[in-house]
């Protein structure tokens, strides 16, 4: 592979390649990064991989599901750098087989990845790897909407534990005035018995004056007759 490349190359160190055509740029990158180069074999979409990341996500991380003549599936990329390779371990299978193709053959790739989307009438979202991905993964828009629902649910929760808050408060001050009521009853019934005991007591003394007095009354009677006997 030498013959790629202008300055000599060194492994473990900052490579600087200055590639004469495309090709070129697609080998020295394959041999850099230590990938199979796929440009030299026959290549079509690999459907079911990329109906489930979808077209969008594809063309975002720069990488399009390939089978190649062997029948293996393989993601094809032409701009190898260390985020991308970590954005496909994140969109596929962390064991997934990575290889270098030109420019302009995945820029087809991509096209035709975007078409089989597509024509599968599903996209990234409502497709099984999508669906499952983390919460940081999904748009900005659905993270937002979804903030939004929550907020105004939190606030009608809120505004009912205040509804509910003053009623509590109302009938705590309900309670207060009939425990109030009570006492004032209580008292009133106190005073009433209070008053009865002490008629029942004036009465008992009036009887007792009433008999003292009938027995003086009787015992005069008997004197004034006794005398008149007389």
């Amino acid at each position: 592979m030498d013959e790629y490349f202008e300055s000599e190359m060194t492994y473990g160190e900052e490579q600087r390649v200055e590639p004469s055509d495309e090709r070129t740029a697609a080998i020295a990158t394959a041999y850099g990064w230590e990938l199979p180069y796929l440009d030299d074999e026959p290549l079509v979409i690999d459907t079911e991989s990329a109906v489930r990341v979808g077209g969008e996500e594809l063309a975002s991380i720069g990488a399009a599901p390939v089978r190649c003549a062997d029948g293996s599936v393989r993601v094809a990329l032409a701009d190898a750098t260390a985020e991308r390779i970590a954005g496909i371990r994140e969109h596929f299978s962390g064991a997934v087989e990575i290889g270098v193709v030109k420019a302009s053959t995945l820029a087809a790739l991509l096209d035709a990845a975007t078409m089989s989307v597509a024509a599968s009438g599903t996209d990234s979202i409502s497709s099984g790897a999508a669906a499952a991905a983390p919460v940081w993964g999904r748009s900005l828009e659905r993270v937002l909407s979804l903030f939004d629902t929550e907020a105004t649910r939190l606030q009608d929760l809120r505004g009912k534990l205040q509804e509910l808050g003053g009623e509590m408060a109302a009938r705590e001050q309900r309670v207060q005035e009939l425990e109030i009521e009570l006492q004032r009853i209580r008292l009133e019934r106190l005073r009433d018995q209070e008053a009865v005991d002490r008629l029942r007591h004036e009465l008992a003394d009036r009887n007792s004056r009433l008999e003292r007095a009938l027995e003086k009354t009787q015992e005069l009677a008997a004197i004034i007759q006794g005398g008149h006997l007389r």
